[in-house]
């Protein structure tokens, strides 16, 4: 590996690390939405099997017009 590759891989992995607090945060809020749409299918009358197969499909998209 060159020199100038190294040193790019070394500051990519700081920066990583760096986001890391900030990654967690986002991990959370997204696990907190997708536990909210679970939620509310099983209320709507879903199972809890077809919640999960819909969670799973969708992921935090549950529809719309994509961006």
């Amino acid at each position: 590996m060159k020199a100038h590759e190294q040193l790019e891989l070394e500051m990519a992995i700081d920066q990583t690390k760096k986001m890391l607090p900030i990654y967690r945060e986002h991990a959370k809020a997204v696990s907190q939405v997708l536990k909210s749409y679970y939620d509310e299918l099983i209320a709507a009358g879903f199972t809890e099997a077809q919640a999960l197969e819909i969670v799973k499909s969708h992921g935090v998209y549950t529809g719309g017009t994509p961006r």
